[in-house]
């Protein structure tokens, strides 16, 4: 089964994306756009593995998540990664207590590390993918200046979940496996 290690949103948060996404969408002349139930921030994309597995990717969480406590992040700006002719991904970036969600990261790493999981060797770009294959008929700047000003809520980061991610009817489905909360 396919798994990665995420923090989720409110639905609120995610209306507000959608907001967004529908902007960016007017001006562009096609993409394949992200669900609204997909939104999230990957901590740690941990590929197939086997249900066996849960268990023990639980406790190294558990252990080493057990004195973290809860903070918040903020949307302010966006980004893309390129493509052939197009824009791969593109993505929300999160800022505000960015140094607190790299040692998330870090202890994530530790922990599926132990488990058994090869670390990351890039290093990390936290970003809300919001659509794929973007080709757009407006310049990048004029999306940009449009999330700039649009007033997020904050993303709570109150848990870490272990998400299952699988194909259902032809649409990416993501199903929490377990949560971890932090403090």
């Amino acid at each position: 089964m396919r798994t990665f290690i995420g923090i989720d949103f409110p639905k609120s948060l995610k209306e507000q994306i959608v907001e967004v996404q529908s902007f960016l969408k007017s001006i562009s002349k096609k993409g394949r756009w992200k669900y609204i139930d997909n939104f999230h921030l990957t901590l740690k994309f941990l590929g197939e593995i086997e249900y066996e597995k849960v268990e023990k990717i639980r406790q190294a969480l558990e252990k080493n998540l057990k004195d973290f406590s809860r903070f918040s992040l903020k949307i302010s700006s966006c980004g893309y990664f390129k493509g052939h002719g197009n824009l791969r991904v593109v993505y929300l970036k999160p800022d505000g207590n960015l140094e607190k969600l790299n040692n998330l990261f870090s202890l994530v790493e530790d922990a599926m590390a132990e488990v058994g999981f090869e670390r990351e060797k890039r290093e990390y770009t936290p970003h809300i993918t919001i659509a794929q294959d973007v080709v757009l008929n407006e310049p990048f700047e004029n999306f940009q200046k449009y999330v700039e000003s649009f007033s997020f809520d904050e993303i709570p980061v109150e848990k870490v979940i272990l998400f299952l991610s699988e194909e259902i009817d032809r649409k990416r489905v993501y199903t929490p496996l377990f949560e971890i909360q932090l403090h």
